[in-house]
């Protein structure tokens, strides 16, 4: 029997699991509902995974998680959604439910990591995952390495700074709540927000938005070229920074390929416009693995650490 592997994707409402082989051929798929609120509901959740696994063997579990995450220890200092994951030793607890092998890494770079094993980026040696949803997710690669940071929090996308000014004066204490983080301007929630602001609704979601933007409605075409733009200008920051040769747009938005047309469009125009940088333009494609990679990734992650 082909070596097989359990392989999950924590996520605030379900986790997604996968009986996977080591060329990343699922076998078998399901998914567990989950709640952010506590350690034993998270415990639960996994317990009914390990459940509805049982007659599969399989010789480790991997897990794709939010936070910032320690790989070497699978220590998870911070948890995204799950505020209660502080300082947790989550691939030793968790490793206990299924008792096997446990590796956990964060669920951009793992995104990145699939994307780099056979994905939109394994023909570079540097690029970067852009994960655009509730926030931005995201995961750098240099020379084919993902880039964990020297605290694991590499690649944190959503904190990038957008607005200078408005960081230095900010009194907040959140996480890019004050409006200076670049996710205040192009996460699912920002963009879907500012839509239903100039439709005059309480609230709109990404199927609306896009249906209006099929239907030619000019404030859906206008929302879509600002959140482009925004994205662009960051990329192209990044750019100055990492110097990389390709970008992938992962999250629910990159399931519509204008998506990632309009950002390459507003990166053109940033670059047509800007002679003489001292960097090189980099491409801008659409993720491969869509709602796969933070799976894929996991396995990638757990096949190295071997």
């Amino acid at each position: 029997m082909a070596q097989q592997y359990l392989v999950l994707d924590i996520g605030g409402t379900f986790i997604k699991y996968a009986i996977m082989d080591r060329k990343a051929q699922f076998i078998h798929q399901g998914k567990v509902t989950t709640n952010t609120g506590s350690e034993e509901a998270m415990l639960t959740s996994l317990e009914g995974v390990r459940d509805a696994v049982r007659d599969f063997e399989y010789e480790g579990v991997a897990i794709s998680m939010p936070g910032r995450i320690d790989t070497a220890t699978g220590i998870a200092h911070t948890g995204g959604a799950y505020a209660w994951l502080n300082e947790y030793p989550a691939a030793e607890k968790y490793g206990a439910i299924f008792g096997k092998p446990c590796t956990v890494a964060n669920d951009g770079k793992c995104a990145a990591y699939a994307e780099s094993w056979f994905g939109a980026l394994a023909d570079v040696n540097y690029g970067c995952v852009l994960v655009l949803g509730t926030g931005i997710g995201g995961g750098i690669v240099l020379n084919k390495q993902v880039l964990m940071g020297c605290s694991g929090g590499a690649g944190e996308l959503s904190l990038f700074v957008y607005d200078f000014d408005a960081l230095a004066d900010s009194a907040d204490t959140g996480a890019g709540m004050g409006g200076w983080a670049w996710t205040s301007r192009i996460s699912a929630y920002s963009i879907t927000k500012k839509f239903a602001q100039l439709k005059g609704l309480e609230a709109a979601d990404g199927i609306m938005l896009f249906d209006a933007y099929d239907a030619g409605d000019p404030d859906a075409i206008a929302v879509l070229k600002e959140y482009a733009r925004i994205a662009a200008a960051g990329i192209m920051s990044l750019q100055s920074v990492l110097d990389l040769q390709r970008y992938a747009i992962g999250g629910g938005i990159s399931a519509r390929p204008e998506a990632t047309a309009v950002i390459a469009e507003e990166l053109n125009h940033i670059y047509d416009s800007k002679k003489g940088l001292p960097f090189s333009k980099p491409e801008v494609v659409t993720c491969q693995f869509g709602n796969e990679a933070n799976l894929i990734g996991a396995l990638a992650f757990h096949l190295g650490r071997d």
